[in-house]
């Protein structure tokens, strides 16, 4: 009967058995990466010197201090372990066992998690990264708005309401052979965005990849891909999607894609005018009568008072 390899330490222990023996620099860079795995396990040793306020070359240290061959080391440590914290069967149960009892619990705990995931994105998302995301798309002859694994709902949405102001857009949510098809049409003039929260699948890969072989811009809409993707793209816009190892949301997401829908929208705001119009215009046409009409056939009648005798 063969015996089980034991598991290797997590970093939170390795952290809690070596911390006694760090200097105070690597003391402070090794708390940060204990509270901050996802941030940590895609981040270059320049980032996180940068945000623990030390360098990148006592990151390093701190990484062999705890045990690891250095930094990469460290990285694919945590992300393995991320990896399997983030089923969604695991994401779920997390999610579950966070918010208490009752619907009225769920609901309450919800919307707050919102809030805070709103106005954390408010302080993470770079707002020159976000004019420049609006520019490219703006000045772009079509976009092409990329949601796999559960985003291709939102690709779709953002695609819609950036052609109803008169944006050439077109959604990609397809795999294989589809997707394929989609990436022939890209032209240098062309911009991508690209919406991967925390793993890079492989039709992301996949478009990642074509984008700089034909040299189109792309903008990343990503929780904590930022840092490990910096160089294959033009533009990041980093946000939390969720807390930690609970179920993901896509109201985040969605939100920030409405708001760049807007920003591009405000940029020609003649020409966006224009096209809601005409889009109303032929919407009357296909249905034979005007909306106004239509609002009027679906308020409720009202109830008729009894004739007085």
């Amino acid at each position: 009967m063969s015996v089980a390899e034991p598991k290797p330490p997590t970093l939170q222990e390795r952290v809690a058995a070596r911390l006694g023996g760090l200097t105070a620099t690597e003391r402070r860079i090794a708390e940060y990466l204990s509270a901050h795995p996802q941030e940590a396990a895609f981040s270059s040793a320049e980032e996180l010197g940068r945000v623990t306020g030390t360098s990148d070359a006592s990151v390093v240290r701190t990484a062999k201090a705890l045990g690891f061959d250095g930094l990469p080391g460290l990285k694919r440590s945590l992300q393995g372990h991320l990896q399997s914290l983030l089923t969604p069967a695991n994401r779920l149960n997390a999610s579950l066992e966070s918010i208490g009892d009752g619907p009225e619990a769920v609901l309450s705990a919800t919307l707050r998690d919102q809030i805070e995931l709103l106005t954390e994105a408010e302080r993470t998302v770079d707002p020159a990264e976000f004019r420049r995301a609006v520019e490219l798309i703006d000045g772009a002859r079509e976009t092409m708005v990329c949601g796999f694994a559960g985003l291709g709902g939102v690709s779709e949405y953002i695609a819609t309401h950036l052609t109803r102001i008169g944006h050439r857009a077109r959604p990609a949510s397809e795999t294989g052979y589809r997707l394929a098809d989609r990436l022939l049409l890209l032209e240098p003039q062309d911009v991508v965005i690209v919406m991967a929260h925390n793993r890079l699948h492989r039709e992301n890969r996949v478009v990642l990849d074509h984008c700089t072989a034909v040299g189109v811009p792309v903008i990343l809409l990503t929780d904590t891909l930022g840092e490990a993707l910096r160089d294959e793209v033009d533009v990041v816009l980093s946000a939390a999607m969720s807390r930690p190892g609970t179920f993901t949301s896509q109201a985040t997401v969605l939100i920030l894609m409405e708001a760049l829908t807007i920003a591009v929208a405000a940029q020609n705001p003649d020409r966006s005018l224009d096209n809601t119009v005409r889009m109303n215009q032929l919407r009357e046409e296909l249905n034979g009568y005007s909306l106004a009409d239509e609002a009027l056939l679906t308020l409720p009648k009202a109830k008729r008072k009894p004739r007085r005798k």
